[in-house]
């Protein structure tokens, strides 16, 4: 595929991830290198609460980014409710910058929200189990099916020790995707905040459907 030519005009060309956890880095960083595409990760650090994530969301879209993927991990949302002196205010702020965003009618076309609860380790599971009904509240439930597949915190640990060089470790993109090419998305269900408690749930195909079409208008690197 032709590459975009170079504009004169000052917008940004690519996709920029909003995602505070180093998996969602890495795993998008393998995508992207998978498909040649243009994807700016961002925040380098951690951004903190889902407040300043919302922030950064704002300002990417405000610099013209193609588009904005905000990657959530619902048990950190959940974890830092429980961990916080004012009751349920971090829930609350989740569901007022979540609502907000949805709801701004001129971000439709511009920002992807993407939800996994418990966590980003649940796509993996669903390569696995696409059929799966099961509730995990956190990842630390998740974990022994995970490592029944060998995906597990020793995989991601030799991530975290050198977040630069990702490529030195195992592929864990290459590894999932002929389990994903099989996975049936429309059986897949959407996040839900008033259910948010009692279903798992994974909405990476919406990263994948994006993507997909800017692997068609000419995305790539």
């Amino acid at each position: 595929m032709a590459r975009r030519k170079n504009r004169k005009d000052a917008h940004p060309v690519g996709y920029v991830l909003i995602a505070d956890g180093d998996t969602e880095k890495w795993y998008v960083e393998l995508v992207k290198d998978y498909y040649g595409l243009k994807v700016k990760i961002q925040p380098e650090l951690s951004c903190g609460s889902i407040t300043d994530q919302y922030e950064l969301v704002k300002e990417s879209i405000a610099k013209g980014y193609e588009h904005v993927f905000w990657m959530i991990d619902f048990d950190c949302v959940l974890k830092e409710n429980k961990e916080t002196k004012s009751a349920n205010s971090v829930l609350q702020s989740f569901k007022s910058c979540y609502q907000k965003a949805k709801s701004r009618k001129e971000w439709e076309d511009k920002l992807t929200i993407i939800v996994n609860n418990p966590c980003l380790e649940y796509w993996f599971y669903l390569h696995m189990n696409p059929r799966s009904t099961k509730y995990f509240g956190t990842y630390k439930e998740l974990l022994p099916e995970l490592r029944k597949f060998q995906i597990d915190d020793n995989l991601f640990g030799k991530y975290n020790k050198s977040k630069k060089d990702f490529k030195s470790c195992p592929n864990l993109f290459e590894k999932l995707l002929p389990y994903m090419q099989k996975i049936d998305h429309k059986l897949l269900k959407s996040f839900d905040i008033e259910a948010c408690q009692q279903e798992s749930v994974s909405e990476m195909p919406k990263l994948f459907e994006t993507l997909e079409k800017g692997m068609h208008s000419g995305l790539k690197e």
